[in-house]
């Protein structure tokens, strides 16, 4: 590495430093000076971060799963039944909820990942279909469409404040994770399935394993998030795990940009923080979603982190060109 490129280097970190800084410093105060219908909207977008960045390790694959929220609601119904019905500390709710569907995911995929197209995501239709009615229709165990209520907090502690700060904590730790997973040899033979499967698997890489070890740790972390949820909103039912929410993680992905790891975040942060603070009913979420969908398919085929890529690029040739005509032209 060159003098120039280390210095360059160093900048970037300094830049990055400074801007992690006041971000942290920025969501770490934001309690103090917001009410609680704000603090439960960052709640929900810390939760909706993780999911969206879990999703993506399927995703750069070039598979498409629909159903992940189902995932996020096994989480969430692991961790309630286990709490109001035997009466389970939290910890152990928190880790079940984040086996349970690891393990349901790695079941589902060891056949289906096999399939090629769009196979996979009909499959996973016919999971979330199935679970669907599973929430609905098995009362005994997951109390029907009136669902789970009393599910107790977490520690006793019922404030909100509370409840922001442990989604904060817990969405750092599970999208430094996944960051450092995309930019490990793991993480960069995953998006090498993604462009041509064939192609990494004529290089010795495990396509299939692979497939199943990003669905059951994207799967790990959904059940996680679902128990911080069903602990924080004291109840859940399977009207929380519908067909919209599904579709909006895969719309976060594709808004965000999914060939980036801060992609999805950056698109489930801007797409909740907009449709949670205009307090939009389902239907409209839903066509606000669809237009911007579009809008970015159009326009911007990278999502908004490939944007921003894209008009760093053209800056850099910009200021490239003018000190070549400067040089060119010489001393006045």
């Amino acid at each position: 590495m060159t003098k120039l490129a280390r210095v360059a280097t160093q900048k970037k970190m300094l830049a990055l430093l400074i801007t992690l800084g006041f971000g942290g410093a920025f969501l770490a105060l934001l309690p103090l000076f917001s009410g609680p219908y704000y603090i439960h909207i960052f709640i929900l977008v810390f939760l909706n971060a993780t999911l969206a960045s879990g999703y993506r390790l399927l995703y750069v694959t070039g598979l498409g799963s629909f159903c992940h929220i189902t995932l996020f609601g096994m989480g969430a119904y692991a961790a309630a039944l286990l709490a109001t019905r035997l009466g389970v500390p939290f910890g152990f709710c928190f880790l079940a909820a984040g086996l349970v569907p690891a393990i349901a995911a790695a079941l589902l995929a060891w056949p289906a990942v096999r399939a090629k197209g769009p196979y996979f995501f009909i499959i996973s239709f016919g999971f979330w279909v199935v679970m669907d009615a599973v929430f609905r229709r098995w009362g005994s165990l997951t109390g029907g469409i009136r669902g789970v209520p009393n599910i107790p907090p977490i520690m006793g502690i019922k404030s909100v404040e509370f409840y922001y700060y442990i989604s904060l904590v817990f969405a750092a730790v599970v999208i430094l994770i996944l960051y450092r997973i995309a930019k490990s040899r793991f993480g960069k033979e995953l998006e090498a399935i993604g462009d041509s499967d064939d192609l990494a698997e004529s290089i010795g890489i495990n396509v299939v394993r692979y497939r199943i070890l990003a669905f059951a740790i994207g799967a790990l972390f959904a059940g996680f998030a679902g128990s911080i949820y069903a602990s924080h909103i004291r109840y859940i039912s399977p009207f929380s795990f519908g067909l919209w929410p599904t579709v909006y993680i895969l719309i976060w992905c594709v808004v965000g940009g999914e060939r980036r790891a801060w992609g999805p975040v950056v698109g489930a942060v801007a797409l909740t923080l907009i449709s949670e603070l205009l307090r939009m009913s389902g239907s409209v979420q839903a066509i606000l979603y669809s237009i911007v969908l579009l809008v970015v398919i159009m326009t911007m085929p990278h999502g908004l982190v490939g944007l921003v890529d894209t008009l760093r690029t053209k800056l850099k040739r910009y200021r490239t060109n003018n000190r070549d005509k400067k040089l060119e032209i010489g001393p006045t």
